[in-house]
């Protein structure tokens, strides 16, 4: 399938309450945080070590960026480190393990190949906090050295290792899914082909990680049908059974569960929190036929979605990033559309979803 690069973005999307299968009147809160250091931009990817989230990369509708940014939610602080080696690039992925953060991938538009022959990346970076330097490590293998924009990337630390599932080359979209595993010191490790996932292709999924496994839903699959299909990665099961499914997201006619859900999209963003106690696991952003405010919880135990507080002023978007600090949602960035002309976010929003919903906590994208 051939990608076309323009999106274009319809008006916001509106969500009523009363939808989802959720009765708690407190739907969840949304509380403004210091504004990112660098400039608004979409595209860009993100990793937590050491309780801080690293943000780094994207593009502001002429720019591409390889900067980085660390946020300390301690004291509310942002602080700019060194670059990434690499080509500034924008669509990227990032994950990360106990002690490293990686960043590779992504699409360049502007400033001529990539190396490889394309505009699109394969090249990954390793971030170690000791030292505070980025190193190159192996390329992800994909075939004919080529690269990817928009895939999705999880990192499981118990496993020391890091999956990158899916994307597009800018002719295809996949669904073949990678490894990198730590397996020395210093960070050493390899990349292998670990073609058991059995999803749909897709581009633009998201995924988060929860007791040492990686949940992997939504994206942009071939002929731009967006996907339905709910997958769970358990590194501790042997090639071939690591992949579960879970209920799909939509479209079931013969079963009412899914009946009020509208979670189906692509380019949003998601996290690991908790709710008065209980882990879940969160959904926000994104665009199906037009951009995306609605936010959905996920509860392991029933395997079903509620919803949850829009975030607010209708400010949806695509291409954001969100990280979970401390079992804490924190998002922020993106843009109205992923190209030239639109409008480019650098808020920063902590997401509490056992409040009440409180409009003054939320002071926009300044």
């Amino acid at each position: 399938m051939k990608v076309q690069r323009l999106l274009l973005i319809a008006s916001m999307a509106a969500v009523l309450f009363s939808c989802g299968n959720s009765n708690n009147n407190n739907n969840g809160d949304w509380v403004s945080q210091s504004t990112f250091g660098g400039q608004p931009r979409v595209g860009s990817v993100a990793f937590v070590l050491d309780g801080e989230a690293y943000v780094a990369t994207g593009f502001d509708g002429i720019s591409y960026y390889n900067d980085v940014w660390v946020y300390n939610p301690k004291i509310d602080v942002w602080q700019e480190i060194d670059t990434i080696p690499g080509q500034a690039r924008a669509f990227g992925v990032a994950f990360a393990t106990t002690n490293y953060g990686y960043v590779g991938l992504g699409y360049n538009g502007k400033d001529g190949n990539t190396g490889n022959g394309s505009l699109y990346f394969n090249d990954f970076y390793q971030y170690d906090t000791t030292s505070k330097a980025w190193n190159q490590i192996a390329n992800c293998p994909f075939p004919n050295n080529s690269g990817r924009e928009w895939s999705t990337a999880f990192g499981i630390p118990s496993a020391n290792m890091g999956g990158v599932l899916g994307g597009t080359d800018g002719q295809f979209v996949y669904n073949t899914f990678y490894t990198w595993t730590e397996s020395g010191a210093g960070g050493a490790g390899s990349w292998a082909v670990g073609n058991d996932f059995k999803g749909k292709a897709r581009t633009g999924a998201v995924a988060w990680v929860y007791n040492n496994k990686a949940y992997v839903v939504t994206g942009l699959g071939i002929n731009g049908v967006q996907t339905t299909d709910f997958y769970s990665f358990d590194p501790t099961q042997s090639i071939g059974t690591r992949w579960s499914v879970l209920r799909p997201i939509g479209g079931i006619t013969d079963q009412s569960y899914d009946a009020g859900y509208t979670i189906e999209r692509a380019y949003g963003v998601a996290w690991a929190g908790i709710n008065e106690g209980v882990y879940k696991g969160y959904i926000t952003w994104g665009q199906n036929g037009g951009n995306l405010s609605s936010t959905w919880e996920y509860d392991y135990t029933t395997d079903l979605w509620s919803i949850k507080t829009p975030f607010p002023m209708g400010l949806g978007r695509v291409g954001g990033v969100a990280v979970s600090i401390n079992d804490t949602g924190y998002l922020g960035l993106g843009g109205t559309t992923f190209n030239g002309g639109g409008t480019y976010f650098s808020d920063w929003t902590k997401f509490y979803p056992s409040l009440s919903y409180n409009p003054d906590d939320y002071t926009g994208n300044q």
